[in-house]
């Protein structure tokens, strides 16, 4: 046998050995379900991450957790930018939950949820496709948002993202208000 067709056939062996290792271990690092689990999953590894029904009173405080990180938030940011900025950047970042109008008119019809938590709900129905009336109806009836999300079988960590992601939002928004206030009436 050629020794040069040796050596270039045991180097595309080891070439290819290399990429097979580098590519299995990127997988085993992504876990079985090919994504990484949400940040401040409490070392529970993906266990009650998923739907509702299989959350575990300690994915529920912590959606209670994050829900109340929030709405301090955005209790921050109204105060110094005013509830309108925040209604529109809620309506900037939702879809098919209401203009920053209707949810401005939706919270002054309501007198027993703090406008923190009414942010929160706003955001927990955008993210799970739900009512936003019905999340509210539970919130009167002294559910939390925690209870909330297991019963209407939600997926945990994206819930927890989308609280993350929006308090991101109106930290911005504090140290690079808006321009446009999206109540007036001129373009």
């Amino acid at each position: 046998m050629n020794p040069r067709i040796v050596w270039r056939t045991s180097l595309a062996v080891a070439f290819a050995v290399i990429l097979f290792v580098a590519t299995a271990g990127q997988v085993l690092a992504q876990g079985p379900s090919g994504s990484h689990p949400p940040q401040g999953g409490g070392g529970q590894g993906s266990e009650g991450q998923g739907s509702g029904k299989g959350a575990t009173k300690q994915d529920q405080k912590a959606v209670n957790k994050d829900a109340n990180k929030l709405g301090a938030t955005a209790e921050k940011t109204a105060n110094q930018l005013g509830r309108d900025v925040v209604f529109c950047i809620l309506a900037a970042h939702t879809t098919d939950v209401g203009t920053a109008q209707e949810l401005k008119a939706k919270f002054a019809a309501l007198t027993d949820i703090p406008f923190g938590q009414f942010v929160a709900a706003v955001i927990m129905a955008d993210r799970i496709d739900k009512p936003l009336d019905d999340i509210l109806n539970k919130l009167k009836d002294g559910e939390s948002l925690g209870q909330i999300a297991r019963e209407f079988d939600v997926n945990i960590g994206e819930l927890r993202q989308g609280f993350g992601d929006f308090r991101s939002e109106l930290a911005r928004s504090q140290t690079n208000p808006p321009t446009k206030d999206c109540f007036s009436t001129t373009p």
